[in-house]
Parts: C-alpha cells; sequence; structure tokens
C-alpha cells in the first residue's frame, strides 16, 4: 500500500508539472545499464562483492575520480520535479517566488523515493539604482538546505545536512539565507538547525549552524570566492555517560579562486538550485555545446575545518582536530576536444569530519601515523561530429588514506576496524566516509593505478549510448583465505579489476 501510495504521488508531480506553466519544469535521467565491476573475480572474491556480468549498476563501477562533482553514480534512474511561481509583491520593488524541488529516486527493488530537494520561499528586493539582476534576497527552505553548504566541488563541500552529524544526512535540515548580488560581487549570511539526540537528558534538542560567504569577480575572467561555518554536533556520548557535558563544536572556512575564459564558471548539478542565484533553475542534464575555438576553466580551492573531539589520551578532555582538504581542476574545450586535470588531497580527518572522527567522537592517539588521500587524473575525448560519438580515455593515480594506530581499547562505533584498532599496528585504508579496509599485519598502503577508456554515443537529443571499459590495480584490500593445512590467514584480494558498464540513458 505504502509503495503504490509513493508511486501514486510521484505520477501525480509529474503530470502536474507536466501542465503547469513554462517556468516549471521535469529533468528526468532514465538508466538501462549493463556491467561488471570486475571480469577477473567471481562473486565474494572482492570487496565491494562484484556478481557475474548482470543488467544493473552501482557505485561500485566507479573509480576514485569519477562523480567528483556530482553525489551520483551516474547510472541512476531520478528526475528533478519543480513547481514554481513568480509574482510581483504589492509593494514597490519587492518580487516573491516560490519553487517546490523534489527528487524523485528509483531504488534497485523498483520502489520510488520522495525527498525534498532544497524547495524555497524567497522575497527580492531590488533598489531603484540597482541593475536587473541585482537584489537583495531573504530564501528560506523550508524542509531541507542541503543545498545550501559551504565550498565549491561538491566532493569536498560541508555544511549540508550531515554538518549536525552523519545520522543527519536523511533527515530535514531546514535553513534560512540572506544574500546581496550585485554586478560583480555577492554576500551571503544563513542559519541552519537540526534536532540532535542529547545524550545527557536522552531528549531531542536543536542545534544550530551558522553560514556566510562572498564572492567577487576581479576580472572578467577572475573570480576569488569564500566562506565560513560553524555547527553544534551535540555532545560526546562516551562521556554523557558519565555524565560528563562535552559539546562537539565545528568550525572551518573554504575559498576557491577561478580562472574563467571563453565560457562560464561551471558549477556542480547538485549545486545548481542554489549557487548564488538560487531563483535560476537549469537543465541538469543539458547536453554537451561545441562552439569552437578556446575556453577553459581552472580552479583552485582549499578548506580548514577544526572540531572538538575527545583526548583519546586524558579522560574526561577535549581536543580540536583539524582537517583540511584542497583540490585542483582544470578543464579545457579546443574547438571538439576537451580535456581536463583534476587533483585531490584530503586528510583522513576531513573524510571523516561528519561523523565526526575516528573512531566516533575521538581523536587519533598518540603514536598514530596518518596518510592523506591524494590523487590525480587527467583525460581527453573528442567529438565526432559525423557519426555523434565521442572517444575518451581517462588515467589516474591514487594514495588512498590510512592510519596506522597503537593498541586502542574501547572503540563503540568503529565497525569493521574494532578488532584491528584494539590490536594495534595494523594499517587501516579509508577510502571515504566509514569505507574500511583493513591490511595484513606488517603491510603498508600502495599507490592505486586506473585507466578507463570511454565512449559515448549520441543517438538523438534525448538518447544516448555509453560504454566504458576500465582497468584499475588497488594492492589495498585485506581478507582471509585458508591455506593447505586450512588454517585463516591474513591475504590481499586480487589487485587487478577489470570492468565494463555499458549504458543506455534518456535524458528530458
Amino acid at each position: 500500500m505504502k509503495t503504490a501510495f509513493i508511486r501514486s504521488a510521484a505520477m501525480g508531480l509529474v503530470l502536474a508539472a507536466s501542465v503547469a506553466q513554462a517556468s516549471d519544469f521535469v529533468d528526468t535521467r532514465l538508466s538501462f545499464a549493463f556491467g561488471d565491476c570486475n571480469l577477473l573475480a567471481a562473486a565474494g572474491e572482492t570487496t565491494p562483492n562484484c556478481p557475474k556480468p548482470r543488467f544493473g549498476a552501482s557505485q561500485a563501477n566507479t573509480q576514485f575520480f569519477d562523480n567528483f562533482n556530482t553525489r551520483y553514480s551516474g547510472f541512476e534512474t531520478l528526475s528533478h520535479a519543480v513547481l514554481y511561481t513568480h509574482a510581483p509583491a504589492f509593494f514597490e520593488g519587492l518580487t516573491t517566488e516560490a519553487a517546490l524541488a523534489v527528487l524523485l529516486l528509483e531504488a534497485p527493488s523498483g520502489s520510488i523515493a520522495l525527498r525534498d530537494d532544497s524547495s524555497y520561499i524567497r522575497l527580492a528586493w531590488h533598489p531603484p539604482s540597482w541593475g536587473e539582476k541585482e537584489n537583495i534576497s531573504l530564501t528560506g527552505f523550508p524542509v531541507s538546505a542541503d543545498r545550501f553548504r559551504l565550498g565549491y566541488a561538491y566532493r569536498i563541500s560541508w555544511g549540508g545536512s550531515s554538518g549536525f552529524g552523519f545520522k543527519n544526512t536523511e533527515r530535514g535540515v531546514p535553513g534560512v539565507k540572506l544574500q546581496v548580488t550585485r554586478d560583480r560581487w555577492y554576500a551571503f549570511a544563513g542559519a541552519k538547525s537540526a534536532l540532535i539526540l542529547n545524550e545527557i537528558n536522552h531528549e531531542e534538542d536543536a542545534a544550530y549552524g551558522l553560514l556566510a560567504g562572498a564572492g567577487v569577480d576581479v576580472t572578467p575572467f577572475l573570480r576569488l570566492e569564500a566562506g565560513g561555518g560553524y555547527f553544534q554536533k551535540g555532545v560526546i556520548p562516551a562521556l554523557a555517560a558519565q555524565g560528563i557535558n562535552a559539546p562537539v563544536n565545528a568550525i572551518g572556512a573554504s575559498a576557491e579562486a577561478v580562472l574563467h575564459v571563453g565560457e562560464p564558471v561551471g558549477t556542480s548539478v547538485d549545486f545548481r538550485l542554489y549557487r548564488n542565484d538560487p531563483e535560476v533553475f537549469q537543465k541538469l542534464f543539458a547536453p554537451e555545446t561545441y562552439p569552437g575555438g578556446l575556453s577553459y576553466t581552472v580552479s583552485l580551492e582549499g578548506s580548514r575545518l577544526a572540531q572538538t573531539l575527545a583526548d583519546y589520551d586524558a579522560f574526561g578532555r577535549t581536543v580540536p582536530q583539524t582537517a583540511d582538504a584542497v583540490a585542483f581542476q582544470a578543464r579545457m574545450k579546443l574547438n571538439k576536444m576537451r580535456a581536463h586535470l583534476l587533483a585531490l588531497y584530503r586528510t583522513l580527518s576531513f573524510i571523516q569530519f561528519d561523523v565526526p572522527g575516528f573512531p566516533p567522537y575521538t581523536d587519533f592517539p598518540s603514536g598514530t601515523t596518518l596518510k592523506p588521500e591524494m590523487f590525480a587524473a587527467g583525460g581527453v575525448d573528442y567529438y565526432l561530429e559525423s557519426i555523434h560519438f565521442t572517444p575518451g580515455i581517462v588515467l589516474g593515480v591514487q594514495q588512498p588514506a590510512s592510519l596506522n594506530a597503537p593498541p586502542i581499547s574501547g572503540v563503540p562505533g568503529a565497525g569493521d576496524a574494532t578488532e584491528a584498532l584494539e590490536k594495534g599496528g595494523r594499517t587501516i585504508v579509508l577510502r571515504d566516509v566509514n569505507q574500511v579496509s583493513i591490511l595484513p599485519e606488517g603491510e603498508k598502503t600502495s599507490l592505486i593505478y586506473s585507466a578507463k577508456v570511454t565512449g559515448r554515443w549520441d543517438i538523438s537529443e534525448a538518447v544516448a549510448g555509453i560504454g566504458e571499459l576500465y582497468y584499475t590495480h588497488d594492492r589495498n584490500r585485506g581478507t582471509f583465505k585458508q591455506d593447505l593445512q586450512g588454517i585463516v590467514v591474513e591475504s590481499f584480494e586480487k589487485a587487478d579489476a577489470l570492468g565494463l558498464n555499458l549504458i543506455v540513458q534518456a535524458k528530458f
């Protein structure tokens, strides 16, 4: 009954959007995929598991350099349905607008999940002497302000719903944003609130987040942007159980410089509904265009964050743990050729910042050896206009984030890493938030190499066929095997992976 209701609601929303006024739209991506994340391994031989070639694909079919500017894997069937209204107010210079933005995401089971996609209500005041697009605006996000966040590349953005803790990722976190937009600069300030369980009295309590930032076009080709935020994340549960009220507070700042020639500054698909001008909706799946000539965008951004966590070496005391991330992106288009270069640096504390920490709510003990995540990737493709085909290749190398700690006792919430942390002296690899691999005793991390050949055939303006063949050498996944005497010993999973993705996508 519940599934039927969701399907009916989704269909009703889509139909409503299709007959609404011209400013309403539905952006839909239908994906039919056939693939295998590792043709060289059978089911159960790798982590994550790679069954035989099958219809369907998931995050396991992607590489570390994929989807840097989006939260999606690219294989989803999803739709952004937006109902939008805009009307002048009864007062001179004031306009009103609102948008109901809903994400319809189809699960592998066939059910459809509906989620608010940062719907908003906005009031904008245009002073008489200002330009047409200049204003002072107040935007309220009634359900979820997740898109209102800090940072510029989605992979290292922060301050979304999970800014109050990883458990709040799927919860509604309302917020408000005040922004001044001028011809060459903008500035904003905003706030969010979330309900977090108070571990002292075991009741939900309000936590707050503050965000602010600004940007300026120094020249027609150079933009500088910066922002900062403060978030409350409740209290440390282990200390609360001992009657100690130790709040977890987070603070941070991000900055970016962008040089762009021949094309406007690009934004993440996930950011387009709110970055700088939240009232401007764009087609999320707009096709690539080739106007000719040279155009390029180069960006460098960095973030420095800090939060208070339990000091492992001194019971009852908290210490600040810093977290850093740097990203470099360069995109170039010359006639029908595109090239890109991507580099990333993330400390392990940045990867686990929203959890918060690893183990949760705890700073690293003295004597811990930490390695940051670092990778570089570059690629090129060329559009063969006569047959509407775009072949390409991407190469990348990565050092995964890892830690090697002395014996740690009592590590609740550390999941698969608990035994390794308690024994100490083991290298633990973290590929992303809570994605843990434990290496055999005495082993260290190795570089990961990856190469991917791609091909895209545009069959029509709405339908395209995509093929990907990739190879990865990754000797950073530990496992257990039986030797000839039947004794279980530590070992490595197969280091080589050969993956295949065949996709037909319709976008409208």
